[in-house]
């Protein structure tokens, strides 16, 4: 999360993290990658584009109402963790538009394999409501 931090402090939403993009350099530090589709915005810049890898995208950019930057990103990374801890990520589908279908419809299952400190936090993460949200502070 330090790292989405300084990228949000910075005004910086990455709009494409996954577990591909999450890179360890030769120290063994975690390192961010692909800035392919991020943005410089302001705090209440409002954004349309919809982009992102479909197995971590955000429910609100499928939405295509408009979106804030900065919680897509705490989404994505919740669904790298889940991902991280269980070997598979929450949501899958045959074709994307069924992928977005079970994104907006279905509540992640949280298996007891991992603490419920781990399930806390990943609840937070992967939260519908933007608003409710954790934050990369």
């Amino acid at each position: 999360m330090q790292g989405i931090s300084y990228l949000h402090s910075n005004g910086i939403v990455h709009r494409d993290i996954k577990l591909e993009n999450i890179l360890l350099d030769g120290h063994g530090n975690v390192k961010i990658g692909d800035f392919g589709v991020s943005k410089k915005v302001a705090s209440n810049d409002l954004l349309f584009e919809q982009c992102g890898t479909p197995a971590y995208i955000a429910p609100e950019i499928i939405r295509e109402i408009g979106y804030k930057g900065y919680p897509v990103d705490i989404w994505s990374a919740g669904i790298c963790l889940y991902a991280i801890l269980y070997g598979n990520v929450p949501y899958k589908a045959n074709h994307v538009s069924d992928l977005y279908n079970v994104h907006l419809e279905q509540k992640v299952e949280y298996k007891d394999t991992v603490s419920e400190q781990a399930i806390d936090l990943m609840r937070s993460m992967i939260e519908m409501n933007v608003q409710k949200r954790l934050t990369a502070n």
